[in-house]
């Protein structure tokens, strides 16, 4: 578990992180970061509004956010932000939906499988200064362990797919709006939040 913040040792404010088999760990970041990530860029499913994208850094999402606030200012149109913080993003997903999600971006159903019942079928045992626990933990007949796991290689580009998935989901509602350029009006953009891996930012604009 490491420190979120340097010196605080709060239970809460500790982060989870999992060492995993190398020859697994590897696979995943060649199936999912490598050949999941080139097929939503070589098919252009990748959002303008994710920020944490290659040649993109998290001052480009900011001077977004201020670009925002400027054009609802200039315009004198109601506008808002609401930040939202999808704390422990990776842990929290859930298999079924992440496997069709997976699947959706051209992951073969056999790789998919593999991570996750990998993962549902894992002893989780804790390392500290003192050693590597005896005991451990471990899925039920009932209830199996979800989320993707820190320290997984997958792990960054499975959450990304399920971004897209969400955003594509809350476009496909109405939300966002379209801006076009005042001085090449052919030239326009659809936004509808700002993220920054599991900071969001959604943007509502009233015209």
């Amino acid at each position: 578990m490491l420190e979120k913040k340097a010196g605080s040792r709060l239970v809460t404010k500790l982060r989870s992180i999992l060492l995993l088999e190398a020859d697994l760990n590897k696979a995943n970041k060649i199936i999912y970061s490598n050949r999941m990530m080139n097929n939503i860029r070589k098919y252009h499913l990748m959002p303008e509004e994710i920020f944490s994208e290659k040649n993109r850094t998290a001052d480009d999402a900011v001077l977004a956010k201020i670009f925002f606030f400027d054009i609802g200012r200039q315009l004198r149109t109601p506008s808002a932000i609401t930040s939202v913080d999808a704390s422990n993003c990776y842990d929290r997903i859930a298999h079924a939906i992440a496997s069709l999600v997976f699947q959706a971006f051209g992951v073969e159903q056999s790789a998919t499988e593999s991570m996750l019942t990998t993962i549902q079928e894992m002893r989780y045992f804790l390392r500290t200064a003192y050693g590597d626990s005896k005991r451990c933990a471990n899925s039920t007949l009932e209830v199996k362990y979800q989320g993707l796991c820190q320290g997984n290689g997958a792990a960054p580009a499975g959450w990304a797919a399920i971004s897209i998935t969400i955003l594509m989901a809350h476009k496909a509602d109405g939300h966002g709006a379209t801006f076009v350029c005042p001085f090449t009006p052919s030239k326009s953009i659809d936004l509808a939040a700002i993220l920054f891996v599991d900071d969001t930012d959604i943007i509502f604009i009233l015209i």
